[in-house]
This record gives C-alpha cells, sequence and structure tokens, in this order.
C-alpha cells in the first residue's frame, strides 16, 4: 500500500487495533476533509457535516480498507462523491415538481446518506438522560478512553458498579437510538465539541 509514514502508522494501529484506535486517523483527517468540503460547498458547517460523514463511511469499511493501495486519494475520492451526492440531492429536492427531465439521479435515496449531526444531537439527547452518575462513567469510558478501574478510583466506587454504568448506558441508548445502534461506538469515540448541536 502506498501510504505515507504517519499514514501508514495511523491506519496500521486502527486495523490491528480495536474502534478506540479509530480516533488518532480521524483527528488527523477531520480538519482536512472539512477544509476541502467547505471549499468546494463555500459552506463551513456543511464541509464539517460530509466530514464527518465521510469518516463515519471510513470507520464501518475497517474491512475492506487493509487492501486500498492509497488511502488518501481513496478517502478524498469518497469526499468528492459525498459533496457531488449533495448537490444532486438538492438539485432534485429543487426540481422535484418541476416537468424538467433533465438526467439527475431520481433514484438517489435522500437518506442514503447518514447525518452524523443528527446522529450526534440524538446521541447528546440521551446521555441527557441518564442519571448523572451513570452519565458521567460513560462519558469518562466512550468519550475519554478510561478504564473501568481509572473510573473507579476516580468517583471512588466499585470496578463492578462502573461496569453497572457502562452496561445500563449502552442498553438504553440501544433501545432509544435503535436505527442508529450500530453507530454509537463511533458516535461515542469521535464526539467533539467543535460541532454546536443545540
Amino acid at each position: 500500500m502506498d501510504f505515507t509514514p504517519l499514514t501508514e502508522t495511523l491506519l496500521n494501529d486502527w486495523l490491528t487495533g480495536d474502534d478506540t484506535c479509530f480516533k488518532p486517523l480521524f483527528e488527523h483527517y477531520f480538519p482536512r476533509l472539512k477544509r476541502y468540503a467547505a471549499g468546494i460547498t463555500g459552506d463551513q458547517t456543511t464541509g464539517e457535516e460530509l466530514a464527518m460523514n465521510v469518516l463515519l463511511k471510513i470507520w464501518q469499511q475497517k474491512a475492506r480498507i487493509s487492501s486500498v493501495r492509497d488511502f488518501d486519494s481513496y478517502l478524498f475520492t469518497m469526499m468528492r462523491y459525498e459533496v457531488i451526492s449533495m448537490i444532486r440531492r438538492k438539485k432534485t429536492i429543487t426540481t422535484a415538481l418541476s416537468e424538467t427531465t433533465e438526467e439527475t439521479p431520481a433514484h438517489e435515496d435522500i437518506h442514503d446518506t447518514i447525518s452524523y449531526r443528527e446522529l450526534l444531537r440524538r446521541y447528546r439527547q440521551c446521555l441527557d438522560k441518564l442519571p448523572p452518575r451513570r452519565r458521567e462513567a460513560f462519558i469518562l469510558n466512550r468519550e475519554k478512553g478510561m478504564s473501568y478501574a481509572e473510573i473507579a478510583s476516580l468517583l471512588n466506587v466499585s470496578i463492578f458498579t462502573v461496569q453497572n454504568h457502562i452496561a445500563s448506558s449502552l442498553k438504553f441508548m440501544r433501545t432509544e437510538l435503535q436505527d442508529y445502534a450500530d453507530f454509537l461506538p463511533f458516535v461515542a469515540l469521535v464526539a467533539v465539541p467543535m460541532l454546536t448541536v443545540y
């Protein structure tokens, strides 16, 4: 595979590790993808949204990424398609009531792309519904990457209590976010303060 040393290291750590190893890769590429998309669309918020969507798709494709020869090219090609798809969807909506029959992808489902912003908004709403201590334990584990032992020490509770907090939180979120359950690990992993969701 044709990678720069940094990209190769970040990719290898993620592909051979668990989901938490995706965060450094995310933090490396998110600003670049955001600038790229914002430069095309002329809108920072849209650029941010599209960058999140592309990185979510990369996270979903972990099994196939190891066979990609040029990751940068693959990633930015996905970004270009994401921008084009967004423009086409907007065009389809704009002309939906028109009799114009120009070649637009009318078959394309407007819901094909998962909106990371909507997903994050729903995730934050679920967090707000958790009891304070349970929410704190969940955030420390899933967003801050702390171990159960570290959380137990910080909160002055047993590891068993922390395990219960995390398990109960996950059960609640999977129930509340049934349509997004598969993406909860990604959301908790890369939830970033730069996204204003309220």
